[in-house]
């Protein structure tokens, strides 16, 4: 009889393993799941989602993550109220005298610039070449930046309304609405660069480290003059929200 008991409750072990094995395999990334970043860098833990609706450029980022492509790069790139930036992997040298910021992974990607996604503060977006050398709006396969910019007024966001006329792919896709605006004016952002750049994510923890590094001392190539580093990346898969779908 105990031998029996033993045998049953090695099969209920085993049953709860399969189980949860099975519960993890549900969470599909693009069905009711995406992936979530945790970067640790020299400045504490920032955590950002992915977004589905963005798959070459989520997809891209995962890849390089997880190969290690971003461990010990520089945030090269630092202007206060506006945003923070890295992937350069030449920066990996941490040179004293070098500026940084022209080289990436030896590719580009294809813009996916989604009408629903803006410039408010905290969300991630791929840099590029300018409009001059890249009319396509192709993204640099490594280097991305997360928007810190400050509130903004009457003043800021006529003259941004004005530069997504000219500069944006879809200007009326692109347009300040009352909603968005409403973010501007109380949350922040860089709402001049919207409708003309891919955003592939949002920072969902963490914000507070973003603007620290934000507000940091910079010298005249706006690198900050004590280094801040990416440490590691780590990828995993998380259950939408509601709220996310």
């Amino acid at each position: 009889m105990k031998k029996n008991g033993c045998l049953l409750l090695l099969m209920l072990v085993l049953s709860a393993v399969v189980d949860t094995a099975a519960a993890k395999k549900t969470l599909v990334v693009g069905q009711g799941a995406h992936y979530e970043v945790k970067m640790k860098t020299s400045e504490g833990t920032l955590r950002f989602r992915l977004f589905n609706d963005t798959p070459n450029h989520r997809d891209n980022f995962v890849k390089l993550a997880e190969r290690g492509f971003y461990n010990n790069l520089l945030f090269h790139r630092v202007i206060r109220d506006f945003m923070i930036q890295t992937g350069d992997p030449e920066s990996i040298e941490a040179s004293q005298v070098k500026v940084y910021g022209n080289a990436d992974a030896g590719y580009k990607l294809d813009a996916e610039i989604v009408p629903r996604y803006y410039h408010r503060r905290g969300v991630v977006a791929a840099a590029r070449e300018g409009d001059a050398e890249n009319p396509a709006r192709q993204s640099s396969s490594s280097q991305f930046y997360v928007v810190t910019g400050r509130v903004q007024n009457d003043s800021t966001l006529t003259a941004a309304r004005r530069q997504i006329a000219e500069r944006a792919a879809d200007p009326s896709a692109a347009q300040i609405t009352p909603e968005r605006e409403k973010v501007y004016r109380t949350v922040g952002g860089a709402p001049h660069l919207d409708g003309s750049y891919t955003i592939f994510g949002e920072i969902v923890g963490g914000m507070g480290r973003v603007m620290k590094i934000s507000q940091l001392p910079t010298d005249t190539q706006d690198r900050p003059k004590e280094d801040v580093y990416i440490r590691e990346v780590q990828i995993k898969v998380v259950k939408d929200r509601k709220r996310d779908r």
